[in-house]
């Protein structure tokens, strides 16, 4: 479902809610699976996907961030530099040099 909907209004809710599970049970399987609680897994994977985008379509960071629903451009920038220490613009300039 992340694969597939990360670019959505996606929550263990709402995964819960398609599985017919309890969002308790559904948070208590995938830190065991994955390691990890579901909304940080969900965020790395749009970091990864954000990376993946600003080095492989001239997409516009104000677009990827939209893409990828945050409420504002500068919610996205701020939240990929903590991340990876670098804004996305950075992050993009930095590989297209090489």
């Amino acid at each position: 479902m992340i694969e597939t909907g990360f670019d959505t209004d996606l929550s263990l809710k709402v995964c819960a809610r398609r599985m017919n599970y309890s969002p308790n049970y559904l948070t208590k399987v995938f830190r065991k699976e994955t390691g990890v609680n579901f909304s940080d897994y969900l965020s790395e994977y749009r970091m990864n996907m954000a990376k993946q985008w600003l080095l492989e379509t001239d997409m516009k960071i104000f677009e990827i961030a939209e893409k990828l629903k945050y409420n504002t451009p500068a919610n996205f920038i701020r939240y990929f530099r903590k991340l990876g220490g670098t804004t996305p613009g950075q992050y993009r300039d930095s590989f297209l040099k090489k």
